[in-house]
């Protein structure tokens, strides 16, 4: 059953995406807020279980903001807007919550956590709008969510029929070597046959070094957040799509693979 869900929540889910990826403009811009607005909230619940009081709502907005700043800064063809909204978003936060009347016994931890949020889920998230501006841009950001969720299957089906060896036991059980492989090898051919050739973005050679660099990043984003659940003793970071947990836990992975995309993209301009 749970299988089942995970399809039925993936063939709803990714046309969605294909869709406001080929729109661009605001239709983007409102998924981006949606994603980020809502992965810090699962972020910000999570932290609250141990991390006590952390600023969630002051958190959420500037995380908010972020996609905006970077959607004004495209638009407006100001790239300082975004970087600068990000340098000091953090700062805006520590400031917002020491005039808003809360206790100083850790302030310290509680801002970190803040802090962190905003830039983790605002910063990485709001990268999918300069990705998606200029040339070819539609394509360089469907390809991102293509590498990201052709590693998973890859590593996923590998390691289902496969997988002898742990790859991180103490992290994430059931990832395995076997499945990284798998996840590699899916991740060759898909940046091969659809990057290099159906999309023309790159040429063979920048294929196979871009899907490495996936194959390498993508478990790592999962990990990291499998770091997350583990400091605070939860399994998924919420239960807002059915058979697949949180929506933090669908995009973790998605997370490491904008920027490195969108630095392969700079790189072959």
């Amino acid at each position: 059953m749970n299988l089942l869900q995970r399809i039925v929540v993936g063939v709803v889910g990714a046309p969605a995406i294909y869709l406001l990826i080929r729109l661009g403009s605001w239709p983007l811009l409102l998924m981006v807020a949606a994603q980020t607005l809502l992965c810090s909230r699962e972020f910000y619940n999570l932290a609250r279980i141990k991390y006590h009081g952390a600023f969630a709502r002051s958190g959420m907005a500037l995380a908010f903001l972020l996609p905006v700043a970077a959607y004004a800064g495209a638009e407006l063809n100001h790239n300082w807007i975004f970087p600068l909204a990000l340098l000091i978003a953090p700062a805006v936060a520590a400031v917002a919550a020491m005039f808003s009347g809360v206790e100083t016994d850790g302030f310290i931890s509680r801002i970190s956590v803040t802090g962190f949020g905003i830039v983790y889920f605002g910063g990485l998230f709001a990268l999918q709008v300069p990705l998606r501006h200029g040339g070819n841009g539609a394509h360089w950001l469907l390809l991102a969510y293509l590498m990201t969720w052709v590693v998973d299957i890859g590593g996923y089906v590998a390691g289902r029929l496969l997988g002898r060896h742990k790859l991180c036991p103490g992290l994430s059980p059931g990832k395995t070597w076997e499945g990284a492989v798998g996840g590699l090898l899916f991740a060759v051919a898909l940046s091969w046959g659809v990057g290099s050739g159906v999309m023309g973005l790159f040429g063979a050679e920048t294929a196979v070094i871009y899907a490495v660099a996936v194959a390498v990043i993508a478990p790592a984003g999962d990990l990291v957040e499998s770091v997350f659940k583990r400091d605070v003793g939860v399994k998924d970071s919420s239960n807002i799509l059915p058979g697949h947990g949180g929506l933090l836990d669908r995009f973790d992975s998605f997370l490491f693979v904008v920027p490195l995309t969108l630095i392969i993209k700079l790189l072959v301009g």
